[in-house]
């Protein structure tokens, strides 16, 4: 039971940001990105489901749940991961949070409350 406990203990304190639900910061998101492509999958208030890969020359790859595909570039502002796909939604951009939730990496519509506690920048 003491080995159980510190093992938590030890895994709380090994990912902070994660275990408050918080953003990965612009930074984080960047040096993954460089360390080699990233898969984030589409949040529930995503229009539709949609798997992401996103490079590190700046371009995304999305495959959407019925199998459609679409190609456009991605940027970061502040903490948000923006994109604009060359068909989907119409070209329009789009900013998300990213999140860490059972080991993978997706997408978060941000609200108000992610910005009252400080962290979060939108610039």
């Amino acid at each position: 039971m003491r080995n159980f406990v510190l093992g938590l203990i030890l895994l709380a304190l090994a990912f902070p940001v994660y275990a408050k639900g918080g953003f990965l910061s612009g930074k984080e998101i960047i040096n993954r990105v460089e360390a080699g492509s990233v898969k984030i999958k589409s949040s529930t208030d995503y229009e539709f489901p949609v798997a992401l890969i996103v490079l590190a020359n700046g371009k995304l790859e999305g495959i959407s749940g019925n199998g459609y595909y679409d190609v456009g570039r991605w940027w970061i502002k502040g903490d948000l991961l923006c994109h604009k796909w060359d068909s989907w939604f119409d070209g329009f951009r789009k900013c998300y949070g990213v999140t860490e939730k059972t080991g993978s990496l997706q997408l978060e519509k941000p609200t108000s409350l992610n910005f009252t506690n400080g962290k979060t920048q939108l610039k």
